[in-house]
């Protein structure tokens, strides 16, 4: 009997528990960014995935909307998806993907700002019966957290260079041109003299 008294105890906390995990399910399983992945050229690319529906139906579509600093330049396509480029959002949409099946989606963006700043993608998942989520919150830990990452120095877009190379410092070209009349004048009046004194 006692162990049976002592049991109840592990037992009651086990189910409360599992209820936890079950009412946290869907506020864990949002829209991640995965991966940032600086392409050495000055853009980057940005890996976003989910692992669910819409309370078990498949997702049909997702829309990210661009944070300002963040352009835009190319999505990924899926197998079975196209990618739409709107004016600071891209969308996606295609054959279903299965509650519960990991799905990917990349993005190559040039990114402008400063180190240590988080950009904030609002995103929409839909499923075909009409049903979404909302992953717009800016606070990571809210309900419905939007994908955020934060900017490194390799992920910055840096200055772009003129065509043909490095800038020509104009301090030293304007010296040399100054120099070079000067020394034209000073060989032009020695010649006049020359002449005169013949």
């Amino acid at each position: 009997m006692r162990r049976s008294t002592a049991a109840r105890p592990l037992v009651v906390l086990a189910l409360a528990a599992g209820a936890l995990a079950a009412t946290a399910g869907p506020a864990a399983a949002h829209v991640l960014i995965e991966t940032v992945e600086p392409r050495g050229d000055g853009t980057t690319t940005i890996t976003f995935t989910f692992d669910h529906g819409c309370d078990g139906e498949p997702t049909s579509a997702l829309r990210v909307t661009m944070p300002d600093g963040v352009e835009a330049l190319g999505a990924g396509q899926p197998d079975g998806w196209e990618a739409e480029l709107d004016p600071g959002a891209v969308s996606w949409a295609g054959e279903p993907v299965p509650d519960g099946e990991r799905a990917a989606f990349t993005l190559d963006v040039r990114v402008t700002g400063e180190v240590g700043e988080a950009y904030v993608f609002p995103a929409v998942q839909e499923c075909p019966s009409g049903a979404s989520y909302d992953w717009t919150d800016t606070d990571p830990s809210g309900a419905h957290p939007a994908p955020t990452f934060v900017a490194t120095a390799a992920t910055l877009s840096g200055p772009v260079a003129p065509a043909g190379g490095a800038p020509t410092p104009l301090g030293p070209l304007v010296a040399g041109v100054v120099g070079a009349s000067a020394v034209a004048g000073v060989a032009g009046a020695l010649a006049v003299r020359g002449r005169r004194a013949v």
